[in-house]
Parts: C-alpha cells; sequence; structure tokens
C-alpha cells in the first residue's frame, strides 16, 4: 500500500504547495514550502519499508477502481455532458480568474482579496494558464478521474475479506450509498400541512436547515470541491485504520484537506482524535513524543492555510447558529433528521451495520450527531459537507452488509424489507442520470472560457450577490478576506 499511499498524499498536497507557493510572502513560503516537504517525507518514512500486503491484486483494483471511476465522472456535470446546474457559473469563474489573474486573487475594484476553497480548482486552473483556457475543463476532469479513482482503490483495500465481484458490487451500491430520498417526502405527502419538509430537508422556524445531499450524484456533480476530498478521505482513512505506521500519512492528508476545504477536515477529526488515542494507549509515550516532534514541520507548513481561512469575513455570518437558537422545538425536528437519514438503516438491518467496521461507523454516527447541532452558512454547508464523510462510511457498512449477508434475502422479514427500502432509494440516483443524460443535455449556463452570464452583473463578486438572492451578501463574505486579519497584514504576498 506504501506506492497508493504515496499517490494520494502527492494528490492532496499539491493544491497547498501552490497556496504556499503564491498566496504567501517568498521568504515564508519556502520556509513553509520546506516544512511540507520534510513533513512529507516524514510520513513515507514512517511507512514499512517493503509492503507486507504482497497478494493484493493490485491489476485488478486498480483497473476496476478507474473504470468506475471513469463512469461516474463522464455522467457529472464536470464530464461528458454539457449540462451544467446553478453552481457552475460561479466554478467556471473561478477557473476563470485563478488561470487569467496573478495570484493571489485581488479584485482592485472591490478591495477584495479572494478567501475561499480554491484547492480543488487551483491545479487545473494553472495548467490552463501554461496551455488554454479551453482545456481546463479537460484538466479537472482529470482531476476528479484521479481522486475518484484513488477513492474506489482505498474501498477495496478495506474490502480484502470479500471477492473481487463482491467488491465492485460495495463500490457500486455507493452511487445510491446511504442517501433516503423518499422518506421525507412520502411523510410531506401523507400530510401537506408539515411545512417545515422542504426538497428532502427540514427547515425549522427560525432558518436552520438540516440537510443531506447524496455523495456520488449531486454532491459529485455540483460540488466535487467538496466532495472529492471528503470521499477520499474516507476511504483513505476507514483502509488504514488501526495501523500506527500510517499515522503520519493521516495527519499530512488531514491537514492537506484544508485548502480544498476545511469541511473534510471536519468531518475526520472524529478518527484522528480516535486514532491518536488509540495509538497513545498502545505505545505510549514514545508515540507521543514522535507524533509532538512529528507536529513541528506540519504546524510550519499547514498553519498559514488555517490563518488564510480564519481570515475570511464568513466567521461572523448571521447564519452562523446553534439550533436551539433556532426554535424551542428543535429536539423534534432534530431527532426526525437523525433518524431519517441514519437511525432507520438501524431499524432495517441492526447490528449487521456494525460488522465492518465498528469502531468506525460509530466514530461517524458521533461526528452526525455533534453536526447536526450547528449551522454555518445559509444553507449549513457545515452538516451537508462535513458529513460526506460519514456519509460514505455508512454507505460502506450498508453496502457490505447487502453483499456480505444476501442469503437472508426472503428468510429474515426485517432484513428483506430493508433490501426493498434500499431500492426504493435507488431511484432517486437512477432519475439524477436520467435527467442529466436525457432531459438537461445542452442546458450550459456558461464556460470556463467566457464565465459572464447574461442578465447578471460582470464583476465576480457582484454576480455572486445577484445570483444568490437569498443571502447574497453572505456569499461575498465567505469569498472575502478581513482587511484586518492577521493574514492579510503579516502573510499575505505584495
Amino acid at each position: 500500500m506504501k506506492k497508493l499511499t504515496v499517490a494520494t498524499l502527492i494528490y492532496i498536497g499539491l493544491p497547498t504547495l501552490f497556496f504556499l507557493l503564491f498566496w504567501l510572502k517568498p521568504f515564508l513560503a519556502a520556509i513553509s514550502i520546506g516544512a511540507m516537504i520534510l513533513a512529507f517525507s516524514g510520513a513515507i518514512l514512517a511507512l514499512p519499508a517493503t509492503d507486507t500486503e504482497s497478494d493484493i491484486p493490485w491489476k485488478e483494483i486498480g483497473l476496476t477502481s478507474f473504470m468506475l471511476a471513469l463512469g461516474i465522472c463522464l455522467a457529472s456535470e464536470f464530464g461528458a455532458f454539457s449540462y451544467q446546474s446553478y453552481d457552475y457559473m460561479i466554478h467556471n469563474y473561478k477557473f476563470n480568474l485563478l488561470a487569467t489573474s496573478s495570484l493571489p486573487l485581488y479584485d482592485a475594484q472591490k478591495g477584495i482579496f479572494m478567501c475561499y476553497y480554491l484547492g480543488n480548482y487551483i491545479v487545473p486552473s494553472l495548467l490552463g494558464k501554461l496551455t488554454s483556457l479551453e482545456m481546463i475543463r479537460f484538466y479537472f476532469f482529470l482531476w476528479c478521474l484521479v481522486g475518484i479513482g484513488l477513492t474506489f482503490c482505498w474501498v477495496q483495500i478495506s474490502l480484502l475479506n470479500l471477492s473481487q465481484i463482491k467488491r465492485l458490487a460495495v463500490c457500486l451500491s455507493l452511487v445510491a450509498g446511504a442517501y433516503v430520498c423518499i422518506l421525507l417526502p412520502t411523510l410531506a405527502y401523507v400530510f401537506p400541512d408539515l411545512n417545515f419538509i422542504r426538497n428532502n430537508g427540514l427547515i425549522l422556524p427560525g432558518q436552520f436547515i438540516l440537510n443531506q445531499v447524496p455523495v456520488f450524484t449531486r454532491s459529485l456533480s455540483e460540488s466535487p470541491q467538496h466532495t472529492l476530498p471528503a470521499v477520499l478521505g474516507a476511504a483513505f482513512v476507514l483502509a488504514i485504520f488501526g495501523r500506527i505506521e500510517y499515522y503520519r500519512s493521516a495527519m499530512f492528508f488531514y491537514f492537506s484537506t484544508l485548502f480544498l476545504t476545511p469541511f473534510t477536515a471536519i468531518g475526520l477529526s472524529g478518527f484522528m482524535i480516535f486514532g491518536f488515542f488509540q495509538f497513545l494507549h498502545r505505545r505510549g509515550l514514545k508515540f507521543f513524543r514522535t507524533t509532538l516532534l512529528y507536529a513541528i514541520p506540519l504546524a510550519i507548513a499547514f498553519l498559514p492555510v488555517v490563518f488564510f481561512l480564519a481570515s475570511s469575513k464568513a466567521t461572523d455570518m448571521a447564519s452562523n447558529k446553534a439550533i436551539w437558537q433556532a426554535d424551542r422545538a428543535w429536539f423534534l425536528f432534530y431527532f426526525l433528521y437523525q433518524f431519517s437519514f441514519y437511525g432507520i438503516w438501524f431499524l432495517f438491518f441492526g447490528k449487521k451495520l456494525l460488522h465492518f467496521n465498528r469502531q468506525a461507523i460509530a466514530i461517524g454516527l458521533c461526528t452526525v450527531i455533534g453536526l447536526g447541532l450547528f449551522q454555518v452558512g445559509f444553507y449549513n454547508d457545515l452538516n451537508i459537507r462535513s458529513a460526506l464523510v460519514a456519509q460514505l462510511i455508512l454507505s460502506l457498512s450498508l453496502g457490505y452488509t447487502l453483499v456480505a449477508h444476501w442469503r437472508l434475502m426472503f428468510r429474515n422479514i426485517r432484513f428483506t424489507i430493508g433490501v426493498f427500502f434500499f431500492a426504493l432509494n435507488l431511484l432517486g440516483p437512477l432519475k439524477f442520470y436520467y435527467e442529466h443524460l436525457f432531459l438537461l443535455s445542452g442546458k450550459q449556463r456558461n464556460s470556463i472560457e467566457s464565465p459572464r452570464v447574461n442578465k447578471l452583473p460582470t464583476n465576480y463578486y457582484d454576480m455572486l450577490e445577484s445570483a444568490y438572492r437569498a443571502n447574497g451578501k453572505e456569499v461575498v463574505k465567505q469569498y472575502s478576506l478581513s482587511e484586518s486579519s492577521f493574514f492579510r497584514e503579516f502573510l499575505l504576498r505584495n
């Protein structure tokens, strides 16, 4: 697994390397890049000298993983079809700005330095800067393909106790995943007066949103910048779960996700904390000392990213709140949400869901229990994006349960009902792909070469404010670096 780990860390760390190079003052950039290289080397040197998994069918895993990834990526909005959802107005503009402007991004008209999660855009954009804007779409497709391909490789590594066909069946089941798309809509149909159920989510009277997005359909297609790091991180953590020699690699991966999307780091935090105390208990002070020593180059390398993200004006938005600030009966909405999207699977499959990885499932559930209590952003990006890690882990557990216990079909009533419930929820992804392939094809809002949209302002930040009418000013805040921040005053390249 050593070569696969190296490839994964290079993939996830490369955007941060470019951030350090183009956003920091040259002297600070040299120090941070040197520290990052040192941290990367330390993670690789901690790995076993030789792969102990010599019996892993690497060719089969690599070929099947990337073939499956190719199919999913082709059917996504960054793939072979011209339809692009609303978010791509902004995606395409960001690609264009990164490829045609000097870095760091600065709007002289507004006096705004862009402060956003640009990691998933930066590599294709820089390649486009060297070649042409028309090629960025192709580069971005390859970037996503590599990320999803690596994800499925790690998924198969964590399922080595299954045959190749069963591993592929689990990977295919992730397309539907554990996303529940029929329960809340059915409830709203039967009880039309329940006006707090909207778009398969719950909206509390005080504008607190509890919602999910399906991982490999809508989330990957519309928001690959959030989804790619989350699914790759979840798959990587599961495959190396409990292996102390991979903990440094997990640390490097964890901090590398920050520039791509800090929501993934939040979703992975429980696993990092659990691993730390697990290995501390196993190895004692020796592990603590070596980890503390390794944390020094990590801190020097990634603290600038932390300062950068903390300098966003979004930290004081009105939509940031705790659930009890929204409604007195918040616990009823909270319980309905947790049961509708997570608890219902345990109602059908019970302890069988824990057979895949009991500890990982427990950490994932604790994560979503905590995430549901807080909102960041108008549409609660904290919950939607950070929960992707736990969603993938529950989806893997569900797929594993269906494959490992398929003989219980028609023998166990509860299990059989659960299979039919899974099949009903599969209609959602099938509808998604049908619409994108046959009904929405050709509906493209803008392009990377011509990102401006008719009837919207030409300035990027004015377009943001106009496009997101419900919360336009907050969206602009999310993209703006604070004028008085530590990062802007002391770290930012002039």
